[in-house]
């Protein structure tokens, strides 16, 4: 298998000449231009001829631009973030660059939800709601929806840790792991293996798993009691996880709902304890 084509470039900069060059730029800032873009436009984009475009191609080692297309919609299609990146979303047209962005969310929220099933959730409820302990988990750009979600849950109930926590080993947090506790998995792109790990061991000494994570996750079989799907797609570089948020909200309201006067009661609680402390910050 090739080489991503814009790494392939990055390796042999040096050696073009700044006809091919200026091309090169292109591809490398806005790979995803390739997938839909044609290479006259790219040529007109870069300021430089066809000619050079042809050169670098044939440098590249490819027969012609239709398989360096193949390509490019392959890497898109896997949800390579590169790849999401395209020159239109810096038009120079603020109002519709804006527009983009929030059709894109609107797209998001609308098929993460539309995915969302009925029975699925009233199973998650009930075991959030019983569960002994319950543990979320998330690496890199997962840790801070994790962190979201347990920051909601805890508010609700008891027991409900976050890993990792600076400094710790995961596996001295979970060596206490039951079949009667919940483990939550968040994880978007890229993930780590060590999650894929953490879900097998906790499926083969019973521990229920939910797993949330994005379309572009392959590895769900058997992996998770329940997988929830947040389309997280963007219109620039950045995986946009607005969808992720709202849908970890509708969880943690309907699990309030679920819960009714204990999670009010220590909703009330939590308020009391928070006036004594900011009067204790006050003197």
């Amino acid at each position: 298998m090739k080489l991503p084509i814009e790494d392939r470039l990055r390796e042999i900069y040096e050696e073009l000449p700044r006809s091919e060059r200026l091309l090169a730029d292109i591809i490398i800032d806005f790979p995803g231009d390739l997938a839909t873009h044609s290479i006259s436009e790219l040529v007109t984009r870069a300021n430089t001829s066809n000619a050079a475009a042809t050169r670098l191609i044939k440098r590249l080692g490819y027969k012609d631009f239709r398989e360096i297309r193949k390509q490019a919609r392959e890497a898109k299609a896997e949800g390579s973030p590169r790849y999401l990146h395209t020159l239109d979303h810096h038009s120079g047209d603020f109002k519709s660059e804006i527009k983009q962005h929030v059709d894109c969310e609107v797209q998001n929220l609308l098929r993460s939800f539309d995915a969302l099933s009925e029975p699925m959730l009233k199973e998650i409820i009930e075991c959030i709601e019983k569960a002994d302990n319950i543990w979320v988990i998330g690496y890199g750009n997962s840790y801070m929806p994790a962190m979201y979600l347990r920051q909601q849950l805890v508010q609700l109930r008891q027991c409900v840790e976050i890993l990792p926590r600076p400094g710790q080993a995961i596996e001295k947090d979970l060596s206490g792991l039951s079949e009667r506790d919940l483990l939550i998995v968040v994880g978007y792109r890229r993930r780590k293996e060590i999650i894929y790990q953490l879900m097998k061991f906790a499926q083969d000494i019973g521990t229920r798993v939910l797993y949330v994570t994005d379309h572009s996750e392959e590895k769900t079989a058997g992996l998770a009691n329940w997988t929830i799907r947040c389309m997280v797609k963007s219109t620039s570089l950045f995986d946009s996880y607005i969808s992720g948020f709202s849908v970890l909200n509708y969880l943690c309201a309907s699990v309030s709902d679920h819960l009714g006067r204990a999670a009010s009661d220590r909703l009330a609680r939590a308020e009391r304890l928070h006036d004594i402390f900011s009067r204790i910050e006050e003197v």
